[in-house]
């Protein structure tokens, strides 16, 4: 909850997809694994689309596009309880790479049998797990 009062605070995620694969990094920033999509933090009086985009240039430093709104999950993590904006969108520019290694140990395209090993490992994150059926029809 934010500040106690019961209001959750928006986290964005782009669900980028490839080949049947979902593309995932491996989040460590709090001393575990937790396996999710690119995403973040929607700074005050920012557009949730606008997070989107830029989460991803910080994260993996490639411009998306075509964004489509794609469900709003709760989760949770160490700085509390957030509601998760999740849009699929495209890769528009760039490949790929690793920028904020103080928080990832890496990344990968995962397919829909390693989200559920990621899931049964109890490393993906609450929001996707929540959004497994849904990414189920899209990654088959």
């Amino acid at each position: 909850m934010d500040n106690n009062s019961g209001v959750k605070r928006d986290l964005v995620a782009a669900i980028i997809i490839e080949n049947g694969r979902i593309l995932i990094l491996h989040n460590i920033k709090h001393g575990l694994l937790r396996a999710e999509p690119p995403g973040g933090k929607v700074h005050a009086g920012e557009a949730i689309d606008c997070a989107v985009k830029r989460e991803v240039i910080e994260e993996l430093g490639v411009s998306v596009s075509n964004l489509r709104p794609f469900g709003v999950f709760e989760t949770d993590s160490p700085e509390g309880d957030f509601q998760v904006h999740m849009y699929l969108c495209d890769i528009a520019e760039g490949a790929p790479r690793l920028l904020e290694k103080e928080k990832f140990s890496g990344f990968g395209w995962c397919t829909f049998a390693e989200l559920i090993e990621f899931k049964d490992s109890g490393a993906l994150v609450r929001n996707m797990v929540s959004a497994l059926d849904d990414l189920r029809v899209l990654m088959l």
